[in-house]
């Protein structure tokens, strides 16, 4: 099968297991944080599928409204009933952590993270499925929420809102520490079977739907020939590395290239320019012979224009002493 680029921690690679045949599916994803990083539902969406994003941090709220526009993207918080509560909201870069628990964001700064506090609406994950699901099919309802899992499922109504297939972290936020106990008999009573643990979440399958509990049991593997997000994003890097290479390259030969050609054309301008200074000098000298041949050719009139004033003279002379006839 092969797998979205940005397979993270293993649900989306089971679930896109359990759901390769179905081509426009819904899902309801509770604590989605970053619509890339971490994502269970980005191959999902990529695929054509849509559904309902829940997630009170504001920095991640944007980027999935912004990225997700098939999506219903809510900005609240879910909890048993509704009403408001305060919501402890770390940087972008931690922002997955993010938690409505006073208990877990002491350790935070005590780790020294420095969360900020707001008040957030809170809102039932059946008041949620009854406005926005209604009589449609959900494929599968991920609850990730840094220890308030119990909370978000007592809000549900798995009787009537019924996933196929629920994906619940099952370990205290930050450790491998179980901390299903407490709520799984919720998920249990409400006819769903237990179907596998991957390290970080526990998969459930409602009785409905018992031939995918066979495609579920097993956790992410060389089989599903996926390729980590990660992974993906160090080759995009690199590509883009070898592109942009590629591209100074380019730009570096083309450069190279006008250089040549200015230079070329540079010797071309100093050559026409030896050129005209040689013919310049032709000139200046056939110039400088003509003017003494001009000036010569002056002196030889005028030694004419002399002699031939001398010759009148003497021609005067003697006929004014000729004798003259009777």
């Amino acid at each position: 099968m092969p797998m979205t680029s940005y397979a993270q921690n293993g649900e989306d690679v089971v679930l896109a297991r359990a759901f390769r045949e179905v081509r426009s599916g819904f899902y309801i994803d509770v604590g989605a944080s970053d619509p890339v990083v971490d994502s269970v539902t980005k191959h999902f969406y990529e695929r054509g599928w849509h559904g309902i994003n829940i997630e009170p941090a504001l920095a991640t709220l944007a980027a999935l409204r912004d990225t997700r526009p098939r999506d219903v993207n809510l900005g609240v918080a879910l909890g048993e009933s509704e009403g408001t509560a305060t919501f402890y909201e770390l940087p972008r870069q931690m922002t997955g952590c993010s938690t409505l628990s006073p208990e877990l964001a002491k350790e935070y700064r005590r780790d020294g993270w420095e969360p900020r506090e707001r008040e957030v609406e809170v809102r039932t994950l059946a008041q949620v499925c009854e406005e926005h699901v209604g009589e449609r099919v959900i494929d599968f309802l991920k609850i990730d929420v840094e220890g308030d899992e119990l909370a978000v499922l007592i809000g549900a109504d798995l009787a009537r809102f019924r996933p196929r297939v629920l994906v619940v972290e099952a370990t205290r936020p930050g450790t491998p520490i179980p901390a299903y106990d407490e709520w799984e008999s919720h998920v249990l009573g409400a006819r769903y079977q237990f179907v596998m643990f991957d390290g970080l979440n526990r998969f459930y399958v409602r009785e409905e739907d018992q031939p995918l509990t066979k495609v579920l049991d097993v956790p992410a593997s060389y089989f599903d020939d996926y390729v980590p997000h990660r992974y993906a994003v160090w080759k995009e890097d690199a590509e883009n590395a070898r592109s942009q290479a590629e591209d100074a390259h380019i730009r570096e030969q083309q450069a190279n290239a006008r250089q040549l050609q200015a230079n070329a054309r540079e010797q071309q301008a100093v050559r026409a320019a030896m050129e005209q200074d040689r013919r310049a000098g032709s000139l200046e000298l056939a110039l400088t012979e003509t003017r003494a041949h001009l000036r010569a050719s002056r002196g030889a009139l005028r030694d004419a224009r002399l002699e031939l004033s001398a010759s009148r003279q003497a021609l005067a002379g003697a006929l004014e002493q000729a004798p003259r006839s009777e």
